[in-house]
């Protein structure tokens, strides 16, 4: 089969590519893409390539970026999924598949190892907006390059055991509800976790929110990005509540009469306010 399109990703460094040596794999047509995380902090060695995806994305948490690591050309297939003999392929069924260094587990929510989540790693379900961003970018330049449709399947299960419920098997994994069964998956194209693919028992990337991530890729602007604020707006706003604090003087009482309160009152209470009016907007931007 002749590989279509360009099939190195733009800035991915290939420093750990094994395309070209005893894991390379079979040519093939990507139409569909697999998520997987790492649950781990750190770029994983992949045992020298024999259980590599085709990318594997490292947050720049300071940075807010991703860093992309390309393992197999994009029409090649890659080693990250079970594949048992009968049944079904799959790491050959022309899947691109991304891991995300960070965790799906539950269990650290907002702490893992003495780290704090956001800070020294990602909780892929509960990932900011610019890192889902990150990850939309290459889903959109897979759709674009090579036809991997926008779309990705409803459920996302959560993943690691509820605290509450210690010793309760993780939603996702093993015989999930979200797990296809041999003929979705042999037509299934767009997006979808390692918890949906058969004769795997793996539950990443748990409760991803990849219906974003798909928004995100057809365009629509991170919500982060939307309500992002410059000094200089801060500031306008602040304005306007000092002006709305004097035009209130002005405005008729309950009793339907002019308000009598001398207008000091409200400069000195504006003028105390604006300030911490000032203070409280920035916290929200940030």
């Amino acid at each position: 089969m002749t590989k279509t399109g360009p099939q190195k990703i733009p800035g991915a460094s290939l420093a750990h590519f094994y395309g070209t040596g005893q894991y390379s794999g079979s040519d093939m047509e990507v139409n569909c893409g697999v998520v997987h995380t790492t649950e781990g902090r750190t770029l994983p060695d992949y045992n020298g390539g024999s259980i590599a995806p085709t990318v594997t994305g490292v947050p720049d948490i300071a940075a807010k970026k991703i860093l992309w690591y390309q393992h197999y050309d994009v029409d090649e297939s890659a080693r990250a999924l079970a594949n048992k003999l009968g049944g079904v392929e799959t790491n050959t069924a022309n899947a691109f598949q991304i891991e995300l260094v960070g965790t799906c587990d539950a269990t650290h929510t907002t702490t893992w190892d003495g780290k704090q989540a956001g800070v020294g790693y990602i909780y892929w379900p509960a990932a900011p907006d610019w890192a889902l961003a990150e990850v939309a970018w290459l889903v959109r330049w897979l759709n674009v390059n090579h036809a991997v449709p926008l779309t990705c399947v409803r459920d996302w299960l959560a993943y690691g055991t509820d605290p509450r419920r210690p010793g309760v098997t993780p939603a996702s994994y093993g015989a999930s509800p979200a797990r296809m069964t041999f003929d979705r998956w042999r037509a299934f194209t767009g997006w979808c976790g390692h918890q949906h693919v058969p004769e795997n028992d793996h539950g990443d990337p748990g409760a991803m929110d990849f219906a974003r991530v798909i928004a995100i890729a057809k365009g629509q602007t991170p919500e982060e990005d939307d309500m992002a604020l410059s000094d200089a707006d801060v500031q306008r706003i602040a304005k306007a509540v000092w002006d709305h604090g004097i035009s209130n003087r002005f405005r008729p009482g309950p009793d339907g009469k002019p308000r009598t309160i001398p207008a000091r009152y409200y400069l000195e209470w504006n003028d105390s306010h604006f300030d911490d009016t000032v203070k409280a907007i920035k916290e929200i931007k940030e």
